[in-house]
């Protein structure tokens, strides 16, 4: 049993929907003849259904009255009228009803379509619960994250905003993400936006380079996943801030090729300690270091907190270690560069 407001400004049809309704096992809670009574009756008596004439007495007509119950109590709503003109068509449809009943209505159609908007209505709430839910989920992510759909920015949590350098969604609401993307990536994402436009599969992390709203050069690591925004298939992309380890990275490699230029000896090593590349230098001649640990029994003791000593066997060579950490402040590689006031022939 579905509890139903008639909202009809013709006597004679109130009442037969009043005969329908009873007999269909439906309880009429109330009617009415215009707007201004439908919603003070829909505030009070909260009706499952409202059955809604358009051209109604007063100053508000049945589309107006059946929007503002949508804003303020989320009510179905179905239109039952003689006036199927283009016009008011189109008007009741941008309303976002639940039904359109022609005059002069028969009993099965009107409990038909009752109990579609009912459970059209329910079906409706769950999703935007589940929506509320995703939208606080991914609000309160530890993580930047931004909805796509056709490749256009639809959202993004506090932290994406934080890394598009605004605090305001309009600047970049409904723009293409490539857009802000840096043009030696821009064919890479827009193939990756492409094959899950086709597919609806999403990606692993890709680095990508990127600008904020200002033009400023941002490095990211993007990843994508298909999920449902606003009802749409959409796209969500988790972005991770590289800028930091990428700009350490260069000045690394600046530093290295500054050294090389002087003929100095260095190494690298990664959190674990094990060797990833040194210089072509006389003091490693013959030695095969790569992939090998920083440890006496490859020659390295700590002389100090920031210090390891090297012993090829003929010459002894104290390094100052130096940390490179990433963004979470996290060491990922020692570069080890020579100290050169404490070199020692043995």
């Amino acid at each position: 049993m579905r509890k139903v407001l008639v909202v009809e400004d013709d006597k004679f049809i109130s009442a037969i929907f009043t005969m329908f309704l009873r007999d269909l096992g439906h309880e009429m809670v109330g009617k009415c003849a215009d707007g201004t009574d439908a919603v003070d009756l829909c505030h009070r008596l909260k009706p499952d259904v409202v059955l809604m004439d358009i051209h109604l007495e007063g100053d508000m007509d049945g589309i107006q009255t059946a929007e503002q119950l949508r804003r303020e109590l989320d009510i179905p709503v179905i239109y039952v009228s003689s006036d199927t003109s283009s016009q008011v068509i189109k008007r009741a449809i941008v309303s976002n009803s639940y039904g359109f009943l022609v005059k002069p209505v028969n009993k099965k159609e009107l409990g038909i379509a009752i109990d579609l908007a009912y459970y059209k209505h329910k079906v409706d709430q769950e999703q935007r619960e589940r929506e509320r839910g995703y939208r606080q989920f991914i609000s309160d992510s530890p993580m930047p994250i931004m909805i796509l759909q056709d490749g256009r920015i639809q959202y993004l949590n506090n932290l994406a905003l934080d890394l598009f350098k605004t605090h305001y969604m309009e600047d970049v609401l409904m723009l293409p993400y490539l857009n802000f993307v840096n043009e030696q990536d821009k064919l890479k994402v827009e193939q990756l936006l492409s094959e899950f436009n086709k597919t609806g599969r999403g990606f692993e992390f890709m680095e990508v380079a990127m600008q904020d709203v200002h033009g400023q050069l941002v490095y990211v690591k993007i990843s994508g996943a298909s999920t449902i925004f606003n009802k749409k298939k959409s796209l969500q992309v988790t972005l991770v801030d590289n800028t930091a380890k990428i700009n350490t990275q260069r000045r690394s490699d600046t530093l290295l090729e500054y050294m090389d230029e002087l003929g100095l000896p260095y190494i690298i090593s990664n959190q674990r300690n094990v060797i990833t590349l040194c210089s072509e230098h006389p003091l490693f001649k013959g030695k095969k270091l790569i992939g090998e640990k920083l440890n006496s029994d490859n020659g390295f003791e700590k002389a100090g907190e920031d210090v390891l000593v090297y012993n090829n066997g003929n010459t002894q060579q104290n390094f100052k270690v130096i940390e490179v950490k990433d963004l979470y402040n996290e060491v990922f590689e020692h570069i080890l560069v020579v100290c050169e006031d404490k070199k020692n022939e043995l």
